[in-house]
C-alpha cells in the first residue's frame, strides 16, 4: 500500500535583530516532496546544516502554500535569497507575497528579460534566438513521463530543473526520438533497468545524471549499457554520503562497487589497482582470509593459493583463532588498508615479531611504522622476500602430488621406485632404434625398415606410446578381472565364448605382470588394451522393462518398479508399506549386519569394485600428535633449545651492581650542619659561595644540586622486565638489544587448540591426529568403512565358499554375471517390479539363478539343520523372492548358497528351490502385489490387525490345561 506524497513548502524567519545582521538576511525558504510533514521538517533541519546554518538562529518554520514562482529554488535546499523580497501573507497568512516596496523592482526586472534584455540565454543556458512570450508555459518536471524526467535533467548542464518551458521540452523530445545518440538512448535504457532510478524523487534523478555525466563525459567515449546499468545500482546502493568518493573512483576508471569503510568510519580504499587479479574483488572479508594465510607457518605462492592452505584459512577465520583475531582487528581499523598489496600484507605479518600480537597498541604502532608502500601494483623484491612468496612452487601441483601420493598412488619423487608393490605396466623402449630411410651409398637407400612397419606388411605402428608409469599390481589385476566380465556380459548365449575371452585376459594379465622389459611389439600390443576407457554410463531417470548390465547400486535401489523387499515389506503389513515406502515416515537405518552382508556380496561376487566401494582403517603412525602431553612435550623440548632469558632479579642485580660503581649523589635535606659539609666536600668549581658572603643553606643547596646534577646518573631497579631493560638500554643498549632479541618461550598451559597452534609455528612439519583422520577420510571419500575384524570374517568366508566344490562351480562358473538387474511390469495388476539377482548362469540347455545368503545358525544340531534352514527360508521369504526373479528375469532353476557366518565355523550348503516351493513363494509375491495395488486405488493402507479378536488358547496351552485339569 502507498502513500500518497505532498510538497512542503517551510517558511524560517530569522530569530532577532542580531542574527539577521550577523546571518545578512532576513529568512529562509525550503521546500520538498515527502510522505508526512514531520519527515519534511527534518529534511529541512538537515538541509539548514548542509548549508552551514544553526538551528537556533531561526525561529519555528511556518509551514506556507507551495509557491508558483520562475525562480523558486531547488526541491531539498535552504535558500536565504528567495524570501529577500517574499514574506508569509495573504487571508491565511500562509502564502508568500511580494512586500509592497520591492514589487516594482521585481516588475521592471521581468519587464526586462520580456524585452529580450535582461539575458541572452534561457534558464537552461541555450542561446535564445527569437523573443520568448511574456508569460512563458512552464510544465513541471515531476509531472512529465519517467524518460522526460531523466532527460530534464541532463540538458540542465549541471542545474536542477524543477521546470521546463515550450523549448526545453522541444530539446527532451528531440533526444528522446534521436537513436542515433548512443549516449542518450544507453542513459535512458539504464535508468528504465534500474528500479532504485524509477523509484527516485526529482532531487536524486538530479544528481544521479549529473553522476553519470561526471563518470562517462558527454564528449567521451560512449559507455556500455551494462557498464551504466551497473553504476546506476551501484549508486543507488551506496549511502548518500559516500556517493562522492564513488564517483571519483569510477571516473578515475575504478569499477569498485561499494565505499568500503572501517568501523571507525574512515575509508578503507580499495579502489586502487594492486598486485592481485584485477577481476578479484577485494574486500575487509577478503582481507580477513589473506591476514589468516599469513599466519600460517608454510611458505607458498602468494598469487596461486593452495587449495588446502586457503581451506584452513577459512577455517581460521570462521573459528577467530589467534593470532589472526587480534591482526585483523588491528589491520581492519587501518584506513586504506585495501589499497595496500597482498605482498604487503604478507610481509607486514610474517615480519612481526610473534608475540606483537598480545599487545594490540604495540601492534597498531608496528602498522603504522611498517606500512609505507607506494607501489601497490608492483611490490618490491624485498616485499616479496618478507612475504616468503616462493614463486619456483607450483603450489597447486605440489598438493596434488601430496595427495595422490597419500591416496596409494605412485607419484615420481615421492613414492619409492623400488617398492614391491610397484611394477611396470609398459615395457621398456630398446636403447637403439633401427633408422627407417638407410643411405647405403651411391644415391641408393635401403627402406626395408619402413615397409616392415607399414600396414601392407602387417604390422601397425602405433603412434603413441606412453610413458614408462608405475601402477599399483592390485589394480592392474582388477581392470583386467573388469574386463573379463565386460566381455563375458557381451554374450548370452554360449558361454563358450565368454570363456575364450577371460581366459585371453587372464593370459594377458599374466603376461604384464611377468613381461615387464621386453621388446617394443609386446609393448605395442598392450598399449590399445589400456587406451580402451568406456565413457561412464549415463542411466535413465526411467528404465523401460529390459535387462540392464552395469547399474549402479545406488541407481537402483533407486529406481522405479517394486522389488522382492518392497513386497517383503507389503507382507508385513500394508501401513508398514506405506510409511516405509510411500510417504517415508519410517526410516530404515543400517545396522551392522547389513553392511556386513553387502560387503561380502561385494567380496564374492565383485571382488574388482570391493576396493572402490569399501575400505579398513589404517592405524596411526606413531610420530602423529594427538594428545595435549605430546604438544606439550615438543613445546618443552623447543624451549629447551631457546637462550636462556635473564630474570627481573637478574635485570635487577646487574643495575645495583652498575649503580655500586657510580657516585652517590650528596643529600639534600639533611641538618644544616651535614648541609655545610657536604658543601665543604663538593670540588672546587662547586664551590660558588664567595668567601666574603656569609654560606646560607640555600645557597649550598643549590651547588650541590648542580654537583648531583653532573654525576652519572643511578638507574632504576624497579618495575617489569621490559622496564628493567628500558633503564639498561641508556647505559649498555648493545647488551639490552641482545637480551630483547632473545625469543620468549611459547607457554605450556591453554586450551589443545592453543597448544596445537603453537606446535604448528615451532614445527610446521607436525602431523597431528584430526589432520591425519582427515587425510584418511579424504583418501577413502566415498567408501564405506569396515573393520578389520569384520574383513578377516569375510576373508574366510570366501575361502569356505571357494572350499565347497558345488558353491565354487557357481561362483567361478565362466559365464556366470553378477547383480544384472531386470525391470518389468506384473501381468496381473500391471504394476512396475524390478529384481536384480546375485548370479545368473545362462546356458543353452538351462537358466540359473542363485542368491548368497549368510545365516548363524552355529548351535543348531545337524539332523534339525535342513529344518533350520527351512525356517529360514520360508520365515524370510526367500522363496517369494525366489519366485520373482525366476519370472521378472525368465530363469529356470533357483538355488540358494548358505554359509554359515559364525566365526571358525564356515560351513557352506547349495540349496535348490522346488517347483512347489517356488510356487508358494508366486502365489504369496502376487497376492502382496495385488493388495498393493488396490492399496494405492483405494488410498487405504490397512494396519497388521483392523478387527477385534478373541484371544484362543493353541493346542500346547490346551493340552496344559488339560493337564492341569486332571491333577
Amino acid at each position: 500500500m502507498s502513500i500518497k506524497q505532498e510538497e512542503y513548502s517551510f517558511y524560517y524567519k530569522v530569530k532577532n535583530e542580531s542574527a539577521r545582521k550577523r546571518l545578512g538576511f532576513k529568512a529562509g525558504f525550503f521546500w520538498c516532496t515527502a510522505k508526512k510533514q514531520s519527515l519534511a521538517l527534518s529534511r529541512g533541519e538537515l538541509a539548514m546544516d548542509a548549508a552551514g546554518f544553526d538551528e537556533a538562529d531561526f525561529a519555528r518554520p511556518v509551514r506556507v502554500h507551495f509557491p508558483v514562482e520562475n525562480d523558486i529554488p531547488p526541491e531539498g535546499v535552504f535558500d536565504t535569497k528567495f524570501c529577500e523580497n517574499r514574506e508569509p501573507g495573504g487571508e491565511d497568512g500562509k502564502t508568500l507575497t511580494l512586500i509592497p516596496g520591492a514589487a516594482s523592482a521585481v516588475k521592471s526586472d521581468e519587464t526586462e528579460r520580456a524585452d529580450g534584455a535582461g539575458t541572452p540565454a534561457g534558464e537552461n543556458g541555450i542561446q535564445e534566438t527569437h523573443n520568448p512570450p511574456a508569460n512563458p508555459q512552464l510544465t513541471v518536471v515531476a509531472t512529465l513521463p519517467f524518460r522526460h524526467r531523466v532527460l530534464a535533467q541532463h540538458i540542465g548542464e549541471g542545474e536542477y530543473l524543477y521546470h521546463v518551458d515550450a523549448s526545453q521540452k522541444k530539446e527532451i523530445l528531440r533526444l528522446e526520438m534521436d537513436t542515433d545518440n548512443s549516449y542518450v538512448q544507453n542513459l535512458l535504457l539504464a535508468a528504465e533497468n534500474v528500479e532504485a532510478f524509477k523509484k527516485a524523487i526529482e532531487h536524486d534523478v538530479h544528481k544521479a545524471v549529473n553522476a553519470i555525466k561526471k563518470v562517462f563525459p558527454v564528449d567521451g567515449k560512449t559507455p556500455e549499457l551494462a557498464t551504466v546499468i551497473q553504476f546506476l545500482k551501484t549508486w543507488f546502493e551506496t549511502e548518500h554520503i559516500d556517493r562522492g568518493l564513488l564517483v571519483k573512483e569510477w571516473a578515475k576508471g575504478n569499477r569498485v562497487s561499494a565505499i568500503q569503510r572501517t568501523e571507525s568510519g574512515a575509508n578503507a580504499g580499495g579502489g586502487n589497482k594492486t598486485d592481485r587479479n584485477p577481476d578479484y574483488e577485494h574486500t575487509l572479508d577478503t582481507l580477513d582470509v589473506e591476514i589468516a594465510m599469513a599466519t600460517l607457518p608454510m611458505d607458498f605462492n602468494i598469487y596461486e593459493l593452495p587449495g588446502s592452505v586457503y581451506r584452513h584459512a577459512k577455517e581460521i577465520v570462521k573459528k577467530k583463532e589467534s593470532p589472526f583475531k587480534e591482526w585483523s582487528a588491528a589491520l581492519r581499523a587501518t584506513p586504506g588498508i585495501l589499497d595496500y598489496s597482498r605482498a604487503a600484507i604478507f610481509a607486514l605479518i610474517r615480519s612481526a615479531h610473534p608475540e606483537f600480537y598480545h599487545y594490540p597498541g604495540r601492534l597498531q604502532g608496528y602498522i603504522n611504522a611498517y606500512l609505507t608502500e607506494t607501489d601497490h601494483e608492483n611490490p618490491t623484491e624485498e616485499a616479496l622476500t618478507a612475504a616468503r612468496h616462493t614463486p619456483e612452487k607450483d603450489a597447486v601441483e605440489e598438493a596434488n602430488r601430496q595427495l595422490a601420493a597419500a591416496r596409494g598412488e605412485y607419484v615420481e619423487g615421492i613414492s619409492d621406485p623400488n617398492d614391491p608393490k610397484w611394477v611396470k605396466t609398459e615395457t621398456s623402449q630398446p636403447t637403439t632404434e633401427p633408422e627407417l630411410v638407410k643411405n647405403v651409398g651411391n644415391g641408393i637407400f635401403d627402406v626395408s625398415a619402413l615397409m616392415q612397419n607399414s600396414s601392407t606388411h602387417g604390422t601397425e605402428t602405433n603412434p603413441e606410446i606412453t610413458s614408462n608409469v608405475q601402477v599399483q599390481e592390485a589394480d592392474s589385476d582388477e581392470k583386467q578381472a573388469g574386463d573379463a566380465m565386460q566381455a563375458g556380459e557381451d554374450d548370452l548365449g554360449t558361454g563358450e565364448e565368454a570363456v575364450t575371452v577371460e581366459n585371453q585376459n587372464q593370459a594377458e594379465t599374466h603376461q604384464n605382470n611377468d613381461s615387464v622389459s621386453q621388446s617394443e611389439p609386446e609393448a605395442q600390443q598392450n598399449v590399445p588394451e589400456s587406451k580402451q576407457e568406456e565413457p561412464e554410463a549415463a542411466w535413465p531417470e526411467y528404465f523401460e522393462p529390459g535387462r540392464y548390465e552395469g547399474v549402479p547400486n545406488e541407481v537402483y535401489h533407486a529406481a522405479n518398479g517394486i522389488s522382492s523387499t518392497q513386497v517383503k515389506d507389503a507382507r508385513v503389513s500394508l501401513m508398514y508399506y506405506e510409511g516405509l515406502r510411500v510417504s517415508k515416515t519410517i526410516s530404515r537405518q543400517d545396522n551392522p549386519a547389513f553392511i556386513f552382508g553387502r560387503a561380502t556380496h561385494s567380496f564374492v561376487l565383485e571382488p574388482g569394485k570391493f576396493s572402490e566401494d569399501y575400505a579398513l582403517p589404517e592405524k596411526m603412525p606413531e610420530d602423529v600428535v594427538s594428545t595435549a602431553g605430546d604438544m606439550v612435550a615438543l613445546i618443552k623440548e623447543y624451549n629447551a633449545n631457546l637462550p636462556a632469558l635473564m630474570t627481573p632479579e637478574e635485570l635487577k642485580a646487574w643495575i645495583e651492581e652498575y649503580n655500586s660503581n657510580l657516585m652517590p649523589p650528596l643529600p639534600l635535606n639533611a641538618s644544616a650542619d651535614e648541609i655545610a659539609n657536604s658543601y665543604m666536600s663538593l670540588p672546587e668549581e662547586f664551590q660558588r659561595i664567595p668567601d666574603e658572603a656569609k654560606p646560607t643553606a640555600p645557597a649550598m643547596k643549590a651547588c650541590i644540586k648542580e654537583y648531583n646534577s653532573s654525576l652519572e646518573p643511578m638507574l632504576k631497579t624497579s618495575g617489569t622486565r621490559d622496564q628493567l631493560l628500558d633503564q639498561i638500554a641508556t647505559v649498555a643498549p648493545e647488551f639490552a638489544e641482545q637480551e630483547r632479541a632473545k625469543f620468549i618461550p611459547y607457554n605450556i598451559s591453554g586450551t589443545k587448540e592453543q597448544l596445537a597452534e603453537i606446535v604448528r609455528a615451532i614445527c610446521p612439519d607436525v602431523v597431528f591426529a584430526d589432520d591425519w583422520h582427515k587425510q584418511q577420510e579424504a583418501a577413502n571419500a566415498g567408501k564405506e568403512m569396515i573393520s578389520h575384524e569384520m574383513y578377516g570374517l569375510i576373508k574366510n568366508i570366501n575361502d569356505a565358499l571357494q572350499a565347497n566344490k558345488d558353491a565354487s562351480r557357481l561362483l567361478n562358473h565362466p559365464a556366470r554375471q553378477s547383480e544384472v538387474s531386470y525391470f518389468g511390469l506384473d501381468e496381473e495388476t500391471g504394476l512396475e517390479v524390478r529384481v536384480r539377482p546375485d548370479i545368473e548362469i545362462r546356458l543353452p540347455y538351462e537358466s540359473i539363478c542363485a542368491d548368497l545368503k549368510t545365516v548363524s545358525l552355529g548351535y543348531v544340531r545337524q539332523d534339525k539343520l535342513k529344518d533350520r534352514l527351512h525356517r529360514e527360508i520360508i520365515d524370510r521369504d526367500y522363496h517369494l523372492s525366489a519366485a520373482m526373479y525366476c519370472d521378472i528375469a525368465g530363469l529356470d532353476k533357483f538355488t540358494w548358497i548358505f554359509v554359515n557366518k559364525d566365526p571358525g565355523y564356515h560351513w557352506v550348503v547349495v540349496v535348490d528351490a522346488s517347483p512347489m516351493l517356488l510356487e508358494l513363494g508366486r502365489k504369496e509375491y502376487r497376492r502382496a502385489l495385488r493388495q498393493i495395488e488396490e492399496a494405492m486405488e483405494t488410498g487405504y493402507w490397512p494396519a497388521p490387525i483392523t478387527e477385534t479378536y478373541t484371544d484362543e488358547l493353541n493346542d500346547y496351552d490346551t493340552r496344559r490345561l488339560e493337564a492341569l485339569g486332571a491333577e
